[in-house]
């Protein structure tokens, strides 16, 4: 399989040029030869061992995350607001704060992950978090709760906008968003799992050992953080180039390295303050921006606002837990559905703006009827429509910048940003409004129409600069940037053989 074997170690086994690639530099080109049919069957056993060890490990993350940065909202429908004595607006400056906390550390957050190794930075940021969220549990009054969930957001940035960047250095473009999919479809799960869990615990917890129900809530949904926390520090792989051979052999770490290679994904410095400026003025990331805006808005508020608006549809508060189960369901099907075809097609602006429709649908059922039946089925398609669009526009912009820093900062830009809006989210489902929140379900039905306007215009100016380059440098046969790892300038998406994803 190898043509070199020349090479002896000193206890007399054999090195083939394989093993010397491995422990060569990674940042000079390999050495080896295989055949097609040769490395096609390596790639394929790769790509399987990367799934079984990492996606359903992030995914779990993922849904912790989601558990402690929503069961606020919850914890609402217990004694949280009466015990902590919440008066004014305290409860919603709480829920914006964690926003602000997040999007101070998202920059700073993507460029720690490849200076740690994702599993240094990972499992530290996990553990602190958790340690937020269980200190939620302990608080009294209005300023202790701001406080915990401003680190909270902040500890969160550690997993949240750093996963899809660490993915990146393992998969392929074509390969990314059915994962990402999986790591944030969790996230759906976790919605359903903290309805049930909320039941559960506000039900039959309340009061024991002197303590409320909500505190409880708090405690066990934390908890378990702290721990996978501790075991991601042994369970999450690195990069490509620094993995032992006790997990990938030889010849997988090889064509890890190779497919790193060839996606123009290897850069000499974890920093680079030419792609950190690119990242910022490239304005087919402002596009992106935009449609990660309008998601934020509808996501912050649909996420925590969701057992309250069921609510007043006239059910009681334990049924509202249980019926805001149904529609994270629905929604962590679509997810998959919606990723694996945009993989299978290479295709994000289509199905950006697909998904945006059912939202937007959704929220005019919402406006339009007294109906419950009606009104429920609008927010089961809010659903629907907007957690799809976390995962195809997150791998839109990882597949559209290429090199570590300003791919790193460019997702964490679009998070950032739709961030920011989040806070605006908080602040538009008023008590007073109930139980019709025409205001709120407006707000979110303007922000949609932006985000599925923007997917159609950024496809269509990418589409635009892929035609040219395809009339200038002719059709490319393959996606190959390796060229790129060697040359003196970088050329990233200037590439003759690349072309955007659309």
């Amino acid at each position: 399989m190898l043509t070199d074997e020349k090479t002896k170690v000193a206890n007399g086994k054999s090195q083939t040029a394989l093993e010397k690639v491995i422990s060569s530099d990674a940042d000079q080109p390999p050495t080896l030869e295989f055949s097609e049919e040769e490395r096609k069957a390596i790639e394929k056993r790769l790509v399987r061992k990367i799934d079984l060890r990492v996606i359903p490990w992030v995914a779990l993350l993922y849904l912790m995350l989601s558990l402690d940065r929503n069961n606020i909202g919850n914890a609402r429908l217990g004694t949280l607001e009466a015990d902590l004595n919440l008066q004014g607006n305290d409860y919603y400056t709480a829920l914006t704060i964690f926003f602000a906390g997040y999007v101070i550390f998202h920059i700073p957050s993507n460029l720690m992950v490849k200076w740690l190794l994702p599993s240094r930075w990972i499992s530290a940021t996990m553990i602190l978090w958790g340690i937020c969220s269980i200190c939620q549990s302990a608080t009294h009054n209005a300023a202790g709760l701001i406080a915990c969930r401003f680190w909270l957001g902040a500890f969160e940035t550690g997993v949240g906008p750093s996963t899809p960047l660490f993915l990146s250095f393992w998969y392929q473009r074509e390969e990314l968003a059915s994962r990402v999919a999986l790591y944030f479809g969790s996230s759906t799960v976790a919605g359903a799992f903290s309805g049930a869990i909320a039941y559960g615990v506000l039900g039959n917890l309340s009061g024991a050992h002197g303590l409320a129900g909500w505190r409880w809530l708090f405690i066990i949904e934390a908890a378990p953080t702290i721990l996978f926390g501790f075991l991601s520090f042994f369970i999450l792989p690195n990069l490509p180039e620094t993995v032992g051979t006790r997990w990938l052999s030889p010849e997988e770490k090889a064509v890890a390295i190779e497919r790193t290679r060839k996606g123009g994904n290897t850069d000499n410095k974890p920093f680079d303050k030419h792609q950190f400026l690119g990242a910022i003025i490239d304005y087919y990331n402002w596009l992106a921006f935009i449609i990660y805006i309008g998601l934020n808005v509808a996501l912050a508020s649909y996420s925590v606002f969701l057992p309250t608006i069921i609510r007043d549809l006239g059910f009681s508060a334990l049924d509202a837990q249980l019926l805001s189960i149904p529609p994270y369901v629905a929604a962590a099907v679509l997810v998959f559905l919606v990723s694996w075809n945009s993989d299978r097609t290479l295709q994000r602006g289509y199905h950006v703006a697909s998904v945006s429709a059912l939202a937007i649908i959704g929220y005019i059922f919402l406006l339009a009827t007294v109906n419950v039946g009606v009104r429920y089925a609008g927010a089961v398609l809010v659903a629907c429509g907007i957690y799809p669009i976390i995962p195809l526009t997150l791998s839109w912009v990882s597949n559209n910048n290429l090199g570590h820093t300003k791919r790193g900062v460019a997702i964490a830009l679009t998070s950032m940003c739709g961030q920011c809006f989040s806070m605006l989210g908080t602040q538009i489902y008023k008590t007073e409004d109930g139980p019709r929140y025409i205001r709120g379900h407006a707000v979110c039905l303007v922000f949609m129409c932006l985000a599925g306007l923007s997917a159609i215009t950024l496809r269509f100016l990418l589409k635009r600069e892929n035609d040219r380059r395809d009339r200038k440098y002719g059709v490319p046969e393959s996606m190959d940037l390796s060229e790129d790892v060697d040359s003196d300038e970088r050329l990233y998406e200037k590439n003759s053989n690349f072309r955007y994803a659309l």
